[in-house]
């Protein structure tokens, strides 16, 4: 059986996200000698941000309350509960591994396939006026997946 499931916790989730991709990239942007890859981790930082503050606007306009009603399965629920789960489940990376940056692009990369999974799952639970905003960050996320790969690919 599954949890009762409410969309400001999917909300939170995408917030809390947000911020720890923004603060990753913040410490990259920091930690790199190479102006160009700081530049871009910098450019991750604010888009990161913006992503954030979506998501907190959306959050302040939402009760608690419980996603029945929108058409998707007690299934679909269990899979984005298992999701929300797994992801805190995984631990950031330690300043040790930071400074190994494959290992950093890695962990870059592996996040930003996650956030465009995730995302694609909570237009699910989105009124329809949110849904096109939610497929521009998507996109965005996709982006910095080909933006980082293509970095990981030069090391």
């Amino acid at each position: 059986m599954s949890k009762i499931f409410y969309i400001n916790e999917i909300l939170e989730f995408a917030v809390e996200k947000e911020e720890e991709s923004k603060a990753f990239y913040q410490t990259l942007a920091q930690i790199v000698d190479d102006p160009k890859m700081r530049a871009l981790f910098e450019k991750l930082v604010g888009e990161e941000e913006h992503h954030k503050q979506f998501y907190q606007e959306m959050l302040s306009e939402v009760e608690q309350k419980h996603t029945a009603g929108v058409p998707h399965s007690e299934e679909y629920d269990d899979y984005m509960l298992a999701l929300i789960d797994s992801s805190r489940k995984i631990s950031p990376l330690t300043h040790i591994q930071l400074h190994n940056l494959e290992q950093a692009l890695d962990y870059a990369i592996g996040r930003e396939k996650d956030s465009i999974v995730f995302y694609v799952g909570l237009k699910n639970y989105v009124p329809n006026s949110v849904k096109e905003k939610i497929d521009i960050i998507i996109k965005e996320e996709g982006k910095h997946f080909t933006r980082l790969s293509k970095l990981r690919q030069t090391l």
